[in-house]
């Protein structure tokens, strides 16, 4: 784990850009129609319940994020346990300590040979204890160093300069034995992976440039005849095979733990990119090639760069954007406590609970408040939260580490229900006092250490009404009041059982936000740019990594949604294929597919965001997109083209 880092969060834009409202309704729409949209709009700005952002796919460097169907499990687990374990374990300084105290590659080395109280043995490893453990501290899946910065690898590599655990004299495969521990407890199974290794000088100088100063794990050469290009070149081709073999030897992964594609301790992962070549192709013509030790893509022969790789082993995995590709998932490092908004997207909060993230002796463990003040924070802002162990030298998790562990175990055990599979919001969190999260029909108010004692009034639940307000640690019913302006306010709560955390589940009548009416509708269009099968109905089929395109780039296209009867439609949101571009258009409405009115001109759309949300009024069985105007190089295309009929903002 290198120094703690904050990852920028790409967050889609779904601003609510005004659009006006009908001014003449359609053939056969009935006063009284006509009458509800206009309440509905009311209701819509008053009390309406915020959408959640939708999560667009984007594709970099050849090759796209993962979608929602992909991503989901890893949003529904919301704990994970990260296991940080390596020869680090034997001086027991921490991860970094290789580096920060200069120990020279061939010192290092015998931390693993030399029989002495800071020996890495591993005569304890017992993955089945780990996996205990990740199932009673209520993690979902596991992630466990395969090798860390200091080039260590806990399985077997073929590369002839590799540095792992199959050789002598430990001769053992650590990653098979905890794969096979990891997915015997129904354990989602991840393995982290640094390209960093700090046993190559030519880390340090990947261009082999001139310096002043020579490395510190430069040994053993004369550093102005040092070849630095070629060592790098060695260092990339160790990664290839590791990783080749990470994706190949284990059988299905679900997620991979990037960390580290910044070269020389400077800049950013991807900043590192044009050495590592981590997308989806390398290029053959790259100065530091990776010959054999790499693989070419069946199809057109072209040689796989890093993560071309893996996905053309494991098309199903999710990983990190910290190798210099931009990711499935968003990481937030450090022990701190989160703040501010929910988070859009998917993002995994990470953080270490006993000093360093590798065994450090004498460290003292975080306490359980602070330890679930991370988690619930990091929860109601719609983060998964991976919570770190670091085993020492024998192999063994520290036992107050242990304990705490299985103590936030308990609670999210109690709570659970409020926890695993749901989403954080829809409502914004207030820091330090509460957050939400929501599952279907039933909305959960965390009332946290800061929130005063007392009656809680909940935000506005739009159109819904209330069946059952209940304390989820006691299953109690409370009492409830539902207010005028939609709001509820609840009484007779008991914060003595969890004051860290205090969970009340609201049930309502219907899902707590509003659904899209569009989705899976019959859809058609004037175009389809079938041979790419970029067919119309991929525009409503609740997947924002398909999409419908007209089979040229000229305007005038349009697509077209019955959504199977006459509705009386409160907004509509619409996902472009592209961020950054601007898309002009008209979205009409019509009752009997022959007369249409306008719900939404957007004909002279400077708006470049890639969701456009659309609150408009109107009782419309068909909804019609009319692609008016294209920047230069855009078709018409729609990701994703939702209708909605529930007040929202």
């Amino acid at each position: 784990m290198s120094a703690a880092e904050s990852f920028p969060r790409r967050h889609f834009l779904a601003g609510a850009a005004a659009a006006g409202a009908l001014s003449a309704l359609p053939a056969g729409v009935l006063a009284s129609s006509a009458e509800a949209a206009a309440t509905t709009t009311t209701t819509t700005a008053a009390t309406g319940v915020p959408l959640p952002p939708l999560r667009v796919p984007q594709i970099d460097k050849g090759l796209p994020q993962q979608p929602d169907a992909k991503v989901g499990w890893l949003q529904d687990a919301k704990i994970g346990m990260f296991i940080h374990w390596g020869v680090y374990a034997g001086p027991a300084q921490g991860e970094w300590y290789m580096r920060q105290a200069q120990v020279k590659p061939s010192a290092y080395r015998h931390f693993l040979t030399d029989a002495t109280q800071q020996q890495f043995t591993a005569d304890q490893f017992d993955p089945t204890s780990w996996t205990g453990l990740a199932k009673d501290m209520g993690a979902k899946y596991v992630v466990l160093t395969t090798r860390h910065h200091e080039g260590f690898g806990l399985y077997p590599n073929a590369h002839p300069n590799a540095w792992t655990s199959a050789q002598s004299p430990l001769n053992r495969d650590f990653v098979a034995s905890y794969v096979s521990a990891v997915r015997a407890a129904g354990l989602k199974v991840g393995l982290y992976y640094s390209p960093i290794n700090w046993r190559y000088p030519g880390y340090y100088n990947v261009s082999g440039a001139p310096l002043t100063n020579p490395p510190w794990n430069l040994e053993g050469a004369d550093p102005a005849t040092f070849d630095y290009v070629a060592n790098a070149r060695m260092m990339k081709e160790e990664v290839y095979q590791a990783v080749k073999q990470l994706v190949t030897d284990y059988g299905p992964i679900d997620d991979l733990w990037w960390d580290g594609g910044w070269l020389a301790e400077s800049g950013s992962d991807a900043d590192g990119a044009f050495f590592w070549e981590p997308g989806q192709y390398r290029d053959q013509g790259n100065r530091w090639p990776v010959g054999g030790y790499g693989e070419t893509e069946s199809t057109s022969g072209r040689p796989l760069g890093l993560m071309g790789m893996v996905r053309a082993h494991q098309p199903d995995i999710v990983v990190t954007p910290r190798a210099g590709w931009l990711g499935d998932y968003q990481v937030e490092e450090g022990g701190s406590v989160p703040t501010g908004p929910v988070r859009a997207g998917a993002v995994e909060k990470a953080f270490t609970i006993r000093g360093a993230w590798g065994y450090q002796a004498g460290a003292s463990v975080m306490s359980y408040d602070d330890i679930l003040a991370v988690v619930v924070n990091s929860v109601v802002r719609n983060m998964t939260t991976l919570i770190n162990v670091g085993p020492d030298r024998h192999g063994l998790v520290p036992q107050d580490s242990a304990d705490v562990l299985r103590r936030v175990g308990a609670f999210l055990s109690d709570v659970g229900e409020s926890i695993y599979g749901t989403r954080g919001g829809p409502w914004q969190p207030v820091d330090g006092r509460v957050g939400y999260t929501y599952r279907d029909a039933t909305c959960y108010v965390h009332l946290l250490a800061g929130q005063p004692a007392g009656a809680f009034t909940t935000p506005a639940i739009g159109d819904a009404r209330v069946q059952r307000v209940y304390d989820v640690h006691s299953k109690q019913d409370l009492n409830h009041t539902t207010n005028s302006d939609a709001t509820v306010t609840i009484t007779g709560i008991d914060r003595s059982a969890h004051p860290q955390d205090t969970v009340l589940a609201l049930v309502l009548d219907r899902p707590v936000v509003a659904t899209d009416v569009a989705r899976r509708k019959l859809t058609t269009s004037d175009s389809e740019e079938s041979s790419h099968g970029n067919l119309a109905g991929q525009a409503t089929d609740g997947d924002t990594a398909t999409r419908w395109c007209a089979a040229d780039g000229n305007t005038g296209h349009w697509l077209r949604v019955d959504l199977g009867g006459p509705t009386a439609l409160t907004g509509i949101r619409i996902a472009w294929e592209f961020p950054n571009r601007t898309y002009r258009y008209r979205v009409d409405g019509s009752v009997d597919g022959g007369a249409w009115s306008t719900l939404v001109d957007r004909v002279n759309n400077t708006d470049t965001s890639q969701v456009h949300t659309l609150p408009c009024t109107g009782v419309a069985r068909y909804l019609r997109v009319t692609v008016t105007g294209l920047d230069a190089g855009c078709w018409a295309s729609i990701r994703s083209c939702e209708a909605f009929d529930r007040p929202f903002r």
